[in-house]
């Protein structure tokens, strides 16, 4: 792969500018972008691999193609290849007029296009490339991305433009007749810190990356433009971001929607403040600190996907939900002020969401678990906990010697410990025990997450449970207190070794 990499890097060879070899570059090595590969990071593996196996080559194009990398790619893989590179010119490898201007760029505006739902930012940073000191700019272009809210805040996609003004002249355009857009310039440093926020989004587990297919292209050209934008003296936090609420904020906007115009119809008012608690919860925790912001999207994505998987609700709150989530639209449209065609598309979307919502939610009593089991495993009514809170502890009911497992708490340390000893028919020595109380508790609060993704793909391998926790023990006694070695050995975990 490497040899036809560096074959292929014979085309840098014929471009004409250092745009052009960025963005080809940078499409090559977008290749592995998001992928994994045993045995290490894919940066380290088939990143610094490339710049080494780059450096051996000793050509031309093996030179240029370094140069670029010294500015493409990441920090390690950077510096390896600007001392190959470095080391090839000394020893009188020839490279392009223009190869020394790679990188060379100046940011000039950064602006933002933001719906008025909150839904999305497509951000454009311009940039022109440095010349000789007294010529002006040259080859102006854009960095286009797109930040999607509704997904986490992660950049969704990204391209490049050399028609700066007119991409420029139409996103006013758009705006200019529209209420439910909004183009404005922004800060260099804000665009710095949303963007980098949004990448460092787009990175955190998902396989595959939900992205364009063309963002990979851009990934690596995208990561070193924003360098080019300027920090700041005090880092600005991204435009998202908004301020944390408390425990006491959020009851007291509950009480405030609860008090109502918009929430004087629901007949349940206790149902509809455990409601209010789970719509507001969802707002923070996983839009940004955003109760208040609503949409087509966002209602659509909590009431049939976060609240199917994420909250056990009881029968009174199952039928109130879509009554409540529709009422806290309207008390949110007017704190916000959204245009009320914005209003409208949002309520219609979640009068179409209630008729799919019975059939989205299931009722984990339908699980043929009974309630007051599932009030022991899912105290804090994390619906998503269910399966690995049954792996942790399979033993809650019935009698084991003399022993009414259906009054033990598996949330309670001492009651998990016996539950444990129970699950080993009480043969198994105190270190040993430790372990397996250690895996239990992460199982039991999901930390990592990677845990109880690595057991699953055990399980389906038809391992045997025990055989699971044992590996999940050698891998968590071996690795020790690093959270991220321990996340990346979890990943890692393909099969049972032979020795295990």
């Amino acid at each position: 792969m490497f040899k036809e990499m560096v074959q292929a890097a014979r085309e840098l060879l014929a471009v004409r500018t250092p745009l052009d070899a960025e963005l080809m570059v940078s499409d090559m090595i977008g290749a592995w972008w998001g992928r994994r590969v045993r045995g290490g990071d894919v940066e380290q593996v088939l990143g610094e691999g490339l710049v080494d196996y780059a450096a051996k080559a000793g050509t031309p194009a093996s030179l240029t193609l370094l140069m670029c990398l010294a500015y493409l790619g990441t920090a390690r893989q950077g510096a390896k290849a600007e001392g190959a590179a470095l080391a090839m010119m000394e020893s009188g490898v020839a490279r392009p007029g223009w190869a020394d201007r790679v990188g060379a760029v100046k940011p000039a505006g950064c602006y933002v296009s933001r719906d008025a739902y909150g839904d999305q930012d497509t951000v454009i940073c311009t940039f022109s490339y440095r010349w000789n000191d007294g010529e002006p700019p040259a080859d102006r272009h854009a960095l286009v991305m797109v930040v999607d809210y509704n997904m986490s805040g992660m950049t969704r996609d990204a391209w490049v433009s050399s028609q700066v003004d007119k991409l420029l002249e139409q996103a006013r355009a758009e705006a200019a007749g529209n209420p439910m857009l909004l183009f404005e310039e922004i800060q260099p440093e804000q665009a710095r810190a949303l963007l980098e926020s949004a990448m460092k989004a787009t990175k955190e587990p998902k396989t595959p990356p939900p992205v364009s297919d063309s963002y990979s292209a851009y990934h690596a050209f995208a990561r070193a433009r924003l360098k080019a934008l300027p920090p700041g003296r005090k880092r600005p936090a991204p435009l998202h971001i908004e301020a944390p609420y408390s425990r006491e904020r959020r009851a007291m906007l509950a009480a405030e929607f609860l008090a109502s115009d918009a929430a004087e119809h629901l007949s349940d008012p206790s149902a509809a403040s455990r409601c209010a608690d789970h719509i507001i919860d969802y707002g923070c925790e996983r839009d940004f600190n955003r109760p208040l912001r609503v949409s087509p999207t966002k209602c659509e994505t909590f009431l049939l996907d976060w609240l199917p998987r994420k909250v056990m609700l009881s029968v009174a709150e199952q039928e109130a939900m879509p009554h409540v989530l529709a009422a806290w639209v309207r008390f949110a449209a007017h704190r916000t002020e959204l245009p009320e065609q914005g209003l409208k598309a949002t309520l219609d979307a979640v009068w179409e969401a209630i008729g799919k919502f019975p059939e989205a939610y299931r009722d984990p009593t339908s699980f043929g678990l009974d309630r007051p089991l599932l009030e022991r495993l899912l105290p804090d009514g994390d619906l998503s906990a269910l399966a690995r809170r049954v792996f942790a502890f399979p033993f809650l009911q019935g009698t084991h010697n003399g022993v009414d497992l259906d009054h033990l708490n598996p949330a309670d340390e001492a009651d998990r410990r016996t539950l444990l000893e129970i699950d080993h028919g009480g043969a198994i020595d105190q270190e040993h025990l430790a372990w397996h109380e250690e895996i239990a508790t992460r199982l039991w609060e999901g930390d990592p997450p990677q845990l109880w993704e690595a057991a699953q793909r055990l399980l389906d391998l038809g391992h045997d449970r025990h055989d699971v926790l044992h590996v999940l023990i050698e891998i968590a006694e071996r690795i020790g207190g690093d959270p991220e070695e321990l996340a990346a050995a979890l990943d890692d975990i393909a099969d049972i070794p032979d020795e295990i």
